[in-house]
């Protein structure tokens, strides 16, 4: 990546690193990075509904020891 601040940039440069970013923000938006619907569930959030309703994992309560 250039290190050049915009003021030190020429104009094709300055086009050139704002094609770069679109290209990154779609196959971001693509891929589900920017809003989470590529993200991947585990099987405790599948089960409590997560991935359909956002609800998250329900967590088991910690067994206390006999001591």
């Amino acid at each position: 990546m250039n290190k050049k601040t915009i003021g030190e940039m020429t104009v094709q440069e300055i086009f050139d690193a704002v094609d770069q970013g679109m290209a990154e923000v779609s196959r971001r938006l693509a891929s589900g990075e920017l809003d989470r619907s590529g993200r991947y569930y585990s099987d405790e959030e599948l089960s409590a509904g997560a991935a359909l309703y956002g609800i998250p994992a329900a967590r088991k309560p910690s067994k206390a020891s006999a001591a």
